[in-house]
């Protein structure tokens, strides 16, 4: 579906059961709840990973991502995450010491609290022998513990934000063109997309104090 058939069929929505004068919704207000609902659609099939909803984002899942060093020290590599990086999927290292060859290892999250405890634990601590470690994520970056060996390589697997759209006909808030960008979901996720746009634009202006539909509401009307 195109951008400016989304538009098309998000007018008909809100339209649709109007008894009154039509209502308009100019193009950067549709673009900006479009873009918030999508987003809001990626996160809610996150919460329902076990899901068959989690099979409709597959699109934006990018599998093997190498990170890239930031920092390192004594007792850990610190990666930056994709700047495109929405959530979490699975993070995978390849490690190596002075006597042996790159190992993969098996990495599991923990806290930034707990991480000392950790390190000072030997039932816990990154180990090359058992091959294996921990990690904690921060906004923006990825940190690896590593006591007896080197992180070689480290990759990960995470859902990226969304193509997020536009659409030709007004000027931005840089004061540039707009232009059109299409979603690049398919149909079925586009029209679900749209539905929920219109549910919570019909709750905006019953409320014009700026009432939103949590999420777990809006793609279960």
């Amino acid at each position: 579906m195109t951008i400016g058939e989304a538009y098309t069929r998000f007018l008909m929505l809100v339209n649709r059961n109007a008894t009154n004068n039509r209502i308009h919704v100019d193009k950067p207000r549709f673009i900006l709840l479009f873009n918030g609902v999508q987003n809001k659609f990626v996160e809610w099939s996150l919460d329902k990973r076990n899901e068959d909803s989690i099979r409709d984002i597959q699109k934006i899942l990018v599998q093997d991502f190498t990170l890239s060093l930031t920092d390192s020290n004594e007792d850990q590599d610190k990666f930056a995450l994709p700047t495109n990086y929405f959530d979490f999927s699975n993070i995978s290292a390849k490690a190596k010491n002075s006597c042996c060859d790159a190992r993969r290892m098996t990495l599991y999250e923990v806290k930034s609290e707990d991480v000392e405890e950790k390190l000072a634990d030997k039932y816990s601590e990154p180990s090359f022998d058992w091959e294996e470690s921990f990690y904690y994520l921060t906004q923006d970056s990825v940190s690896i513990y590593k006591k007896d060996f080197e992180i070689e390589e480290a990759k990960l697997t995470y859902y990226r934000y969304p193509v997020q759209v536009d659409i030709i006909g007004y000027t931005r808030l840089d004061n540039t063109a707009s232009s059109n960008i299409d979603p690049e979901f398919d149909d079925k996720v586009v029209g679900r997309i749209l539905l929920a746009m219109a549910v919570e634009h019909s709750a905006n202006i019953s409320d014009p104090n700026g009432y939103q539909m949590d999420k777990d509401r809006l793609f279960t009307i």
